[in-house]
């Protein structure tokens, strides 16, 4: 497969670029200002804004978009009980110009402000184009929301059953032939937080309860162990692969996110990985995601085992993973959105 292609066409216009995006200290803001000095470097009038404490007002057939001041490692000052709010000046948007990245509606560890979710559902009434779709974060963001379509479109998924209440681990193992171990996840998480190996149904019992009595209303979905030696993560973009790398299962755990330690390195796909991850992103109506699977046994004949799909990729790895190819992922995904063309779904 070629990694990377040329986007540059006679339909190649300059835009403007909001990053609106939340720093929190489990889920630190590492991508959002890689991608607003890579943005800088192509010439792009980017603005890197913090969820908290964000607010709009109308300019006429603009909007200001105004902002805590986000440093360049992308931490930000908010005020307190002895320090005044000190707003940048007003970013000024309008749809026909404007690309909006929405890396979550806050933080995918703690949700954050409903009122940041429905400053994006605004945002979209008003014509904007954003990246992603409130649509595509309420479905990645929900990780038995993710299976239920995945189910729905008939992907090959890790068996996997949602366990319905805080006495209801055994009939969910019992589902999954009682085969241990098994994993377990909540529903919400990232970075490999919330992802538990279990290894016995007393385990199994024990954690459950614990996770509802921390939260009563915390959604667990258990899945079938698949043994393998790395997963595959695939950046999308407007419904083209953009690169993909190898994720190495992690020393003496069965996770290989990068935030826990996993060592990447360039991953050549296959013609049915290649459909499947695309056919993946389009079921979420993902605009730039990261498709994550487990390859088949036989990969030119046998489809991938489909994990999930991030809404909100983190791009630094994949960054590191590929730098020998002289080209960066995060570049290559920006160069594509000056064709308006590419401003849409296909």
């Amino acid at each position: 497969m070629e990694q990377f292609k040329s986007f540059i066409t006679e339909k190649e216009h300059p835009y403007k670029l909001l990053i609106l995006s939340h720093d929190d200290p489990l889920d630190p803001n590492e991508t959002g200002p890689m991608i607003r000095k890579k943005a800088s470097e192509l010439g792009l009038n980017v603005y890197l804004a913090e969820f908290s404490g964000m607010y709009m007002e109308s300019d006429g057939d603009n909007k200001l978009v105004y902002s805590f001041p986000v440093d360049e490692n992308g931490k930000v000052e908010l005020p307190t009980m002895k320090s005044d709010a000190k707003y940048d000046k007003p970013f000024k948007i309008n749809p026909k110009d404007t690309l909006i990245m929405a890396r979550g509606l806050g933080s995918s560890v703690n949700t954050g402000n409903r009122s940041w979710y429905i400053a994006i559902k605004t945002l979209e009434a008003d014509g904007y184009t954003i990246f992603n779709s409130t649509k595509c974060h309420d479905i990645c963001n929900d990780k038995w929301y993710n299976q239920v379509i995945f189910q729905q479109n008939n992907f090959n998924t890790p068996t996997t059953v949602l366990i319905r209440h805080s006495e209801g681990a055994e009939i969910a193992a019992k589902k999954l032939g009682n085969k241990f171990p098994m994993i377990l996840k909540t529903s919400i998480g990232s970075r490999g937080v919330g992802v538990m190996l279990v290894e016995s149904l007393k385990s199994l019992h024990s954690i459950v309860q614990l996770l509802h009595r921390e939260n009563e209303f915390v959604d667990v979905i258990l899945q079938e162990w698949i043994k393998t030696e790395y997963d595959v993560r695939v950046i999308v973009a407007s419904g083209q692969i953009i690169g993909a790398i190898k994720r190495p299962i992690v020393n003496d755990d069965f996770r290989s996110n990068v935030s826990q330690g996993s060592k990447p390195t360039e991953h050549e796909l296959t013609d049915l990985e290649i459909s499947e991850s695309l056919r993946a992103a389009k079921a979420v109506d993902g605009m730039i995601v990261g498709v994550d699977f487990i390859p088949s046994k036989n990969r030119d004949k046998e489809v991938p085992i489909m994990i999930e799909v991030n809404s909100t990729p983190g791009l630094i790895g994949i960054e590191e993973a590929l730098k020998d190819n002289k080209k960066s992922i995060t570049t290559e995904i920006l160069k594509i959105f000056m064709n308006r063309d590419n401003w849409r779904i296909t």
